[in-house]
């Protein structure tokens, strides 16, 4: 296991400690996914503070208690909810965080609109109320959403996102090139996950040890989020596995989930909302409910889980984990294929190859070509207006790959793209694991993303 490190958070920290330096009062929303990182995120930025009071709440019945204990310099008692919030105005802490406060709106539902209340007091001092939470079907609800309780009154917003790939490469120092994609692709850029993969033995290893194994907190970690994200988790389960299950139309995530075309937007908007799926149009589509949409499990670890271990369930009951190794092995580099997709997006712009206004994949269809090649799909598509450029590219997750033939064949596929423009120069651009022969300015292997990272 590898030591938890605070990576890439530079821009986070620059706003908290924006905040506290504040001279009015804030109310501020810190929101993302577990095991993000947001409760490290905030200690860190009050390691040296004295005027800082931490807060960290769970669904105990006597959670008043709970939090008057973690008052350490002086004896305090919460009989009343109006007992804390008088000490957070009047009490000496200039800064205040509430660490997972989404449990205190399952406790008492009345708690937001309590907070409220006293917020018309507390917003005439210089006080630094930090909320963060990490349900974020229960934050929307209570923060976010129009109509809810803090809604219009919170002075900042800060989404923790997952780590980038190039933050992960740095976070699993050590690791080679293609493994580090490995386990991207496997774990995402969430850093609790990240920490369970040891640098010094192999990715098999790793997912036998740190995720087959039914003692790890990794085996059933996505369920049991599910679980809590979700009074019914059902109809959920149901469209990530069926857009795993390459059903990635409304109609065809529909039809597989057995979800009626009402119901539908519903489930897609909160999985949207949460960041397990994602919308995926083709990037001439400028319409943002376009026919030609498709969905995508942008999670990488909700996609590895649900995709070899979830429908495996009863081998683990058999004890069958190798053979669950064994389908895992054979199936991951097609699995890894379009996460590599994404690397690949990130670095045409690291790499500075173009400008884009918009960047992303591009497919569609072929007039008067027969049926069954009738489709044409290319993996990066990149358009910068402003200079009139468009680069195309591919993506290949594989070894030896001949760079000839495969430009040939993107030069040939990127004719179908219908473009209403006066003349633009055009790239072209090949990722691969390796290549026989490169060609300048054009194929770049994992060396070259190894140099990106770096």
């Amino acid at each position: 296991m590898i030591i938890m490190i605070m990576i890439n958070r530079e821009d986070e920290l620059r706003v908290l400690n924006d905040v506290y330096s504040s001279k009015k009062a804030e109310l501020v929303l810190l929101y993302g996914r577990r095991r993000v990182g947001k409760s490290r995120l905030l200690t860190e930025s009050i390691k040296d503070r004295k005027d800082a009071q931490y807060f960290l709440c769970d669904m105990s019945d006597n959670i008043l208690d709970i939090l008057a204990r973690q008052v350490s310099d002086q004896f305090v008692r919460f009989e009343s909810w109006e007992d804390f919030f008088e000490f957070v105005e009047k009490g000496p802490s200039k800064i205040i965080i509430i660490d997972e406060f989404q449990y205190l709106y399952n406790i008492d539902n009345a708690w937001p609109t309590i907070l409220q209340r006293w917020w018309e007091r507390i917003k005439k001092t210089d006080k630094k109320i930090i909320l963060s939470g990490s349900i974020l079907s229960t934050i929307y609800k209570i923060s976010t959403g129009y109509g809810s309780a803090l809604y219009g009154r919170r002075t900042r917003d800060v989404h923790l996102q997952p780590l980038k790939f190039g933050d992960v490469c740095r976070f699993l120092k050590g690791l080679d090139m293609e493994s580090c994609i490995l386990a991207y692709s496997i774990l995402g850029g969430v850093p609790r996950y990240l920490e369970e993969f040891q640098t010094d033995v192999d990715i098999k290893t790793n997912i036998r040890c740190k995720i087959l194994d039914k003692s790890t907190f990794l085996h059933n970690e996505p369920m049991n989020l599910m679980f809590e994200e979700f009074n019914d988790p059902a109809p959920y389960i149901s469209i990530i596995s069926a857009i795993l299950g390459g059903h990635r139309t409304f109609k065809a995530i529909s039809d597989r989930s057995h979800i009626t075309v009402n119901a539908l937007p519903k489930y897609l908007t909160i999985l949207e909302r949460i960041g397990i799926i994602d919308r995926d149009i083709p990037v001439t589509e400028k319409a943002v409910k376009s026919r030609k949409t498709q969905y995508r499990v942008s999670d990488n670890f909700y996609g590895f889980w649900f995709y070899f271990i979830f429908p495996k369930r009863y081998q683990f009951e058999l004890g069958l984990a190798d053979e669950v190794l064994d389908e895992i092995e054979s199936g991951l580099n097609l699995f890894v294929s379009e996460r590599f997709e994404r690397i690949c997006q990130q670095a045409v712009l690291d790499l500075g190859l173009i400008k884009p206004v918009r960047i992303g994949r591009q497919w569609g269809t072929i007039p008067k070509a027969p049926k069954g090649k009738n489709t044409y799909e290319l993996d990066i598509m990149a358009v910068d207006e402003k200079n009139k450029t468009i680069l195309f590219g591919e993506c290949k997750w594989s070894k030896g790959v001949d760079a000839k033939t495969e430009l040939e064949l993107l030069k040939k596929k990127s004719e179908h793209v219908f473009l209403k423009k006066k003349k633009a120069e055009i790239k072209y651009v090949l990722f691969a694991r390796s290549f026989k022969r490169k060609i300048d300015g054009v194929c770049y292997d994992l060396k070259d993303l190894e140099r990106i990272c770096e």
